[in-house]
């Protein structure tokens, strides 16, 4: 008779682990002690021949021996060792899931999740490793399961199950026996899920998005260099005291129109949409952990992932209404588009909240995550485990995750936390798939070389920006051309005084291309380069001025603010904003703020109505931005042809566009940025006109061909014939 493991006679353990490395090889780690006793190894309970290939003694004293089996494994069968009288111990399919054949065998493309049909609700899970896999059913109130239907293993590792269409809108979950351990988890392709992520919901959202928010075509894109990406926390923008918002908190606040400040200023999207703004990226919004969603407490970014294609409840007027926050949301984006704004979705796909309660983890132990040679858990994400995108199934995820947003709830772009963490090929691949969408669709993100054990080639790094075509990298040279280094709190940067930053920025006004003995370039093309001084992430602009700049009075700081947002808006590349940054939003003196309460956090209106001056400087430049395309050039070849830098003394840079067609009223304009403390003047040489010039900024000349052109001290000055 055969005796499942747990029902054998056990008297102490003799070895520590056993896992299957291939197909054919199994690694046992045995207690020294019983070196010289044989192992039995039994396939569901049957006895199966082997070979010792080899063995060693490792560091800390046991015998690590790898056994060759005669035939290949079948992953639906249990196979347990033990050596004779002693614990049973069953073999774990660990390193075997990372194998290339492994991806062979079991690589799916068929349905995931739920499918809607008239009949019913079908599941489609995927675990290879699964000995069985049941949907579990529960009350919507008191969450007690009421049904459960087994699923069927089919080709491919992938489950099926049929969920009567009459218990649609009821909660579920996934109970999993793997060789692992037996656990009830949400599906991770739920795209519906309960207060707090509890459970998934049987809700067919596609079909109620349709019929419940009107659809808004997305506002025109006809270039990625058109663009200008606005960096939003739903949370902050709604959070201060002097906010009118009736929606605090709320993906609605985000979208509110005809508010005022208490100064009588535009407020809530009515303020973006003047801002001259075109995209909006909010924070992570897919449901994150680390907040509870019924208090809305504490405060938190978001980048604690857990369900992808679920969205975060924290935001919704009724965290306890599953489909609330897939109302509001979808309501958003329309509401945006509505108003000629895009919308872009933060893509925090490199890691999980908590690996080890991961639905992830407990569907295909160890094959979604990456680990180091000496196989413990890789963290070059810095917050507990790097995910493996390199993986047919992981890859496919990312894949089927921009897909289904850009579909269902029509998003316009995508930005990627950590996108070093993944692989060049997976970055490709959601190109591939938007591009079939709308190929207008932005792709961009953090392009940092992290401690992941990845080839360097593979990376999708910022280095590798030439093999992955019209994806965009955060610029963090211009950043810290800017302002100083990130990682130096007192170091200043061009805006401030430090002429040694001179040379990084001039890389990057061009969009950081290669222009033939003028730069040495990072990027194939300006539309990879998203140029920033401030975001979420780190000091803002003021707060760095304040620690680098110390004895410097606060309107001498404005003056720094106010030069780096100008050199961001004109640069060739992707102006990227932090809400907040046209004004000189600060963190108060907090680096990272990702769990900082609102007071460190909020959007400043008071702050809105005080330098309404500098925000008006700011929506003047990208009127300028958006009127004049010679600050707006897609490729290498159009800048190496209309940019050109002309001499000038240290500290202070001096180029000149030309315009790329007759019909531009500007064609010819040259820009100037000072970088001392000091005013500067230089001759005229022709008619031109001043449109910036220390505080002012105007779509009409401020001067008309004057004698000389002066350029004040930490400021801009841009003139055109």
């Amino acid at each position: 008779m055969y005796h499942p493991p747990e029902q054998k006679t056990a008297s102490h353990v003799t070895i520590e682990r056993a896992s299957f490395v291939s197909f054919e090889k199994i690694q046992l780690e045995i207690v020294r002690e019983y070196e010289s006793v044989p192992v039995q190894i039994e396939k569901n309970g049957r006895p199966i021949e082997y070979v010792i290939d080899y063995e060693q003694t490792t560091e800390t004293g046991t015998i690590e021996r790898n056994l060759r089996l005669k035939r290949p494994i079948s992953l639906e069968a249990v196979y347990t060792v033990f050596h004779p009288g002693q614990k049973t111990m069953v073999i774990v399919p660990r390193e075997i899931v990372q194998t290339e054949e492994f991806e062979r065998r079991y690589a799916y493309d068929g349905p995931l999740g739920l499918q809607f049909t008239q009949h019913g609700i079908e599941a489609y899970v995927w675990s290879p490793v699964a000995f069985s896999i049941w949907i579990t059913v529960h009350d919507e109130r008191t969450h007690r399961e009421i049904e459960r239907f087994k699923m069927n293993r089919g080709a491919r590792g992938v489950w099926h199950g049929d969920i009567p269409r009459h218990l649609e809108g009821a909660f579920y979950r996934l109970e999993v026996k793997t060789p692992v351990d037996t656990k009830q988890v949400v599906d991770p392709y739920a795209k519906c899920v309960s207060i707090n992520g509890e459970f998934g919901v049987l809700s067919d959202v596609e079909s109620f998005i349709e019929e419940q928010v009107e659809r808004v075509e997305r506002p025109p894109l006809w270039k990625s260099t058109d663009a200008v990406i606005y960096e939003l926390h739903i949370r902050d923008f709604t959070s201060h005291p002097s906010s009118t918002s009736q929606l605090k908190g709320l993906y609605g606040g985000v979208s509110e129109k005809g508010l005022r400040t208490l100064g009588g200023h535009t407020a809530g999207l009515d303020y973006m949409k003047e801002l001259g703004v075109t995209h909006i990226q909010l924070l992570p919004v897919h449901d994150f952990g680390s907040v509870d969603e019924a208090t809305r407490l504490p405060y938190n970014w978001g980048y604690d992932p857990i369900h992808w294609f679920s969205l975060e409840g924290s935001y919704a007027s009724r965290p306890d209404v599953p489909m609330s926050r897939i109302y509001e949301y979808a309501s958003l984006v329309a509401d945006l588009h509505r108003a000629g704004l895009r919308i872009v979705t933060d893509v925090v796909m490199n890691h999980v909240y908590i690996r080890e309660q991961s639905s992830l983890e407990a569907l295909v132990p160890y094959y979604y995550f990456r680990y180091e040679p000496d196989g413990t858990i890789a963290n070059g994400t810095g917050v507990g485990n790097d995910t493996a995108s390199e993986r047919y199934m992981m890859r496919r995820m990312i894949v089927d995750f921009v897909s289904f947003f850009a579909t269902t709830y029509q998003v316009d772009g995508f930005r990627f936390d950590l996108m070093g963490i993944h692989d060049v090929e997976t970055m490709n691949q959601v190109r591939a798939a938007l591009d079939k969408i709308d190929p207008s669709i932005l792709v961009y993100g953090e392009g940092w070389d992290l401690a992941t054990p990845l080839g360097q080639s593979q990376k999708a790094t910022s280095q590798n920006a030439a093999f992955m075509p019209r994806i965009g990298h955060f610029n963090d040279m211009i950043r810290d051309a800017l302002k100083g280094s990130t990682f130096n709190d007192q170091e200043r940067g061009f805006i401030s005084g430090n002429d040694w930053r001179e040379w990084e920025l001039r890389e990057c006004l061009t969009g950081a291309i290669h222009i033939p003995n003028v730069t040495v370039g990072r990027f194939p093309s300006p539309e990879y380069s998203i140029n920033y001084a401030e975001a979420h992430d780190n000091y803002t602009i003021y707060d760095k001025l304040r620690l680098s700049c110390d004895g410097v009075d606060e309107p001498t700081r404005l003056r720094m603010q106010r030069l780096a947002n100008a050199v961001v808006i004109t640069s060739q590349g992707i102006p990227f904003l932090h809400a907040g940054q046209e004004f000189g939003r600060t963190k108060h003196g907090v680096e990272n703020s990702y769990n900082s309460p609102d007071h460190i956090n909020h959007f400043d209106w008071d702050l809105r109505d005080l330098r309404k001056d500098d925000i008006e400087y700011v929506k003047t430049l990208l009127k300028l931005r958006r009127l004049h395309t010679c600050f707006r050039y897609d490729s290498r070849q159009k800048v190496i042809d209309h940019f050109t830098f002309l001499p000038s003394p240290p500290g202070v840079i001096i180029y000149e566009l030309t315009a790329s067609h007759s019909y531009d009223a500007w064609q010819r304009v040259r820009v100037y940025l000072n970088g001392t403390f000091e005013e500067v003047a230089f001759p005229s040489d022709a008619d031109w006109n001043v449109y910036v010039q220390g505080e002012q900024a105007s779509v009409a000349p401020i001067l008309r061909n004057p004698d000389e052109i002066q350029v004040e001290s930490l400021s801009m000055t841009i003139i055109a014939c």
